[in-house]
């Protein structure tokens, strides 16, 4: 009995003199600006996150940023539907371009969000998104779809390289002027989405 209570407390001293040295780690802050919660949300903020909500099926804390303003939120909301309302686009490229365009920013958020839909909604197996990852010409895409996807990376990532055979060569496969503006606007959405993130410091939320 007196070794258990010697191994017993032998056992506790050791606790304590571990506890005694591990720091508790601050958690670290959602953003470095304040922003509406969920549950704080009233008036305009409240009718925008519960429609992005009913979307989405969760508000990504870069809207939640945007409630500093509620008018530009709204703005920001309408811009994602109506971008999001052109049927012409797979959304299978585009979560390609938004995963290939932050992980070109360096964007851990763009890239962990994108590259796990790719693998979890879209079922890309592990080695093709690798693949994509270092050759976007590898993309599992139909000609139409990856041509415009290649034509988005371009243009957001050397805009000066951009020239009328490019656009010839859309409107060949069927994509149409006003197809094609929205998407080197998608493209330079995700650019300015992670400038925002990065800048502010915003924590992963999925």
């Amino acid at each position: 009995m007196k070794l258990l209570n010697t191994a017993i407390l032998a056992v506790a001293l050791t606790l304590t003199a571990f506890a005694s040295e591990t720091k508790v780690q601050p958690q670290t802050p959602e953003s470095l600006l304040s922003f509406v919660n969920i549950k704080d949300a009233k008036g305009d903020v409240k009718a925008v996150y519960d429609e992005i909500t009913k979307a989405w099926g969760f508000v990504p804390i870069v809207l939640k940023q945007y409630s500093l303003n509620p008018k530009i939120l709204r703005i920001q909301w309408e811009l994602y539907k109506e971008l999001g309302e052109n049927k012409n686009f797979d959304p299978k490229m585009l979560t390609m371009m938004r995963m290939l365009l932050g992980e070109a920013q360096d964007c851990t958020y763009c890239l962990g969000l994108n590259k796990g839909m790719l693998l979890n909604m879209f079922k890309v197996p592990m080695d093709e998104v690798v693949a994509l990852s270092k050759d976007p010409n590898t993309a599992k895409l139909d000609e139409k779809q990856k041509t415009m996807l290649l034509f988005i990376l371009k243009a957001v990532k050397t805009p000066h390289d951009t020239n009328a055979k490019d656009i010839e060569g859309l409107k060949k496969l069927g994509w149409s002027d006003k197809d094609i503006f929205e998407g080197v606007k998608s493209g330079t959405n995700v650019i300015a989405a992670t400038l925002l993130i990065d800048a502010l410091k915003l924590q992963k939320d999925f």
